[in-house]
């Protein structure tokens, strides 16, 4: 067992890396403001460079990393990934244009994948159960702290704080150089732990259980997977006829071919979702389901082309390409981690935290990336003003909020399991108004005072929820699980937050001006509520599902003796 000393330090050292990981993608949200005006991008541009060029390879690596990191040493893992995030991160300030700076961001998304998942699980074998979701608060103050000092560097960088012989470009340079120096010293340090060594007798013992082969899902599993399928494979439909009705909009496709396009798209999610629950074998779900996923959009692009209207082009091509790699990645993941869906299905608080985290996440990252050039905008401040009023307020509101969560849910749920998400729901309930004032405030001061508490609230959720997952699944699954969480969380949360929020502006600005970006906040706020609902709805079956223990902790807490440590 590690002693209590080494623990600290390998907390510590997990905690700089997240920081890192949070300063490198968090960095662009103040040198947004350099950028738009020395590449010319306009606010759609640049929430897809903070969003989906990130988010995109981020999320889907990060499943198949973690099938890595549930088998192998994860601390290399992660000091791969270091590297690789904080080399991307150096590349950025080559950027000349738009697209190159779209790549370097896909490749810091690439690197970032394998540096989450595994620290989640390392923790959790580094403390016991009790002191969980107080660890993983520490650990999430990494967000807050890198957020802070990626905004403060920044703009101190960038804003000539510094040297008025650095600009945008170098900031990348100097936090994607320091990122590379701390990977060998995270992996001298920091050992790989045994594997569930703080679990109960009950749960500790799957760690090395034999997998199961789990041929055909019960019924009511395939009903869920179906049903799951046709809205998520109808809903890029269902935002484009949004985009054309709200926003106005003038897609290739007629409003009326987009929902006939919208009803194909979900009759074949129906079917990948009975495909998936009956079909075991990596390649025939890989092939079956890509054919499904293409099969909407040979609907929206042919048909205009067949009728005479718009030809077929590369960006449709390769649309259909992507879609068809997606679905055989979905089959190939459902094949590789069938027994992991086989429970994640069977307990409903698991993706209804998900879904909550995600809600939040949406409003979360995007108004991390937005915030600074809504103070610069709506305000009229410097660079360098704008980073140290944004950067106070993530560093000493984020971590009291994170750490402050951790310790809550850690207490109260001790008495009733049902607190790792009633402590979340409570704070999302109260983020949206706070929300709404600060961004409607007639000042600088009153917005910074206003915003300081619902940033907090809005990353208490963090300790909690995180720590639960920790426990609704065996030690040999926390890897998997994570990932999935990760998944959902970051393509809805950093893909699709950032993107959202800069579309609206860009399409509220010919109405609005300048205070565009302030109205898409506001409207993006009302997603706490969302957030709020489904963590309620979680808190109802969190008991239930736990892995391993009832509704409060029957285990004594024994702390384990201090001089040995891994080896």
């Amino acid at each position: 067992m590690p002693g209590a000393g080494y623990r600290s330090l390998v907390m510590v050292l997990l905690f700089l890396v997240y920081a890192f990981n949070f300063l490198d993608r968090q960095i662009i949200s103040i040198l947004a403001i350099p950028i738009k005006e020395d590449l010319g991008l306009t606010d759609e541009q640049l929430g897809l460079l903070g969003g989906i060029a990130f988010a995109l390879l981020y999320s889907t690596l990060g499943v198949p990393i973690a099938w890595f990191a549930d088998r192998f040493n994860r601390t290399w893992i992660m000091t791969a990934a270091l590297t690789i995030w904080s080399g991307f991160t150096a590349l950025s300030g080559f950027a000349q244009n738009f697209m190159q700076l779209f790549l370097a961001r896909v490749g810091v998304g690439v690197g970032e994948a394998g540096g989450v998942a595994p620290a989640y699980t390392i923790i959790a074998d580094y403390y016991p159960p009790s002191k969980r979701a107080r660890a993983l608060a520490i650990y999430s103050l990494g967000i807050p702290v890198g957020s802070a000092f990626g905004v403060i560097a920044g703009s101190q960088i960038a804003g000539g704080g510094i040297s008025d012989a650095l600009d945008w470009r170098s900031a990348f340079f100097i936090v994607g150089i320091a990122g590379i120096v701390l990977a060998p010293i995270f992996k001298l340090v920091v050992r790989e732990p045994k594997r569930g060594q703080y679990d109960a007798p009950a749960v500790a013992a799957k760690v090395d259980a034999p997998k199961d082969t789990v041929d055909v899902y019960p019924a009511d599993r395939i009903r869920i997977l179906s049903i799951a399928g046709a809205a998520l494979l109808a809903l890029p439909s269902l935002l484009s006829i949004f985009n054309a009705v709200v926003f106005g909009a003038t897609p290739v496709q007629s409003v009326g071919l987009l929902a006939v396009t919208a009803a194909v798209a979900a009759v074949c999610g129906w079917f990948g979702g009975q495909w998936i629950g009956r079909q075991s074998k990596g390649l025939p779900l890989a092939l079956g389901l890509s054919v499904l996923m293409v099969l909407p959009g040979l609907v929206a692009w042919f048909v205009p082309a067949l009728t005479g209207g718009a030809p077929i082009g590369t960006a449709a091509i390769a649309w259909l390409i992507g879609r068809a790699i997606a679905g055989a990645l979905i089959g190939f993941f459902f094949a590789t981690f069938r027994e992991f869906m086989m429970l994640a299905l069977r307990k409903p608080s698991f993706w209804l935290m998900i879904l909550g985290a995600s809600a939040s996440s949406m409003m979360g990252y995007g108004v991390f990336f937005w915030l600074p050039s809504f103070f610069a905008r709506s305000f009229q401040l410097s660079l360098t003003e704008t980073g140290w009023l944004f950067g106070g307020v993530l560093f000493v509101a984020g971590s009291l909020g994170i750490f402050l969560g951790g310790v809550m849910g850690d207490w109260m749920g001790k008495r009733k399991r049902s607190a790792f998400a009633t402590v979340p729901a409570v704070a999302f309930l109260l983020c949206a108004p706070l929300y709404w004032a600060g961004v409607m405030s007639p000042s600088a001061t009153m917005a910074v005072a206003l915003l300081f508490i619902p940033t907090a609230l809005g990353l208490a959720w963090l300790g909690p929820v995180l720590s639960a997952f920790q426990h609704l699944v065996p030690p040999h699954m926390r890897t998997s699980a994570s990932s999935v969480f990760l998944l959902i969380n970051n393509l809805l949360g950093i893909g699709g937050g950032v993107y959202v929020l800069g579309r609206l502006s860009t399409a509220l600005q010919p109405t609005f001006g300048d205070g565009s970006l302030r109205i898409s906040i506001l409207i993006g706020a009302s997603l706490y509520l969302v957030a709020a609902f489904f963590m309620f709805w979680a808190a109802r079956y969190l008991a239930r599902d736990w892995e391993g223990e009832g509704e409060t902790v029957p285990v004594p807490e024994a702390e384990p003796p201090t001089e040995a440590e891994p080896s």
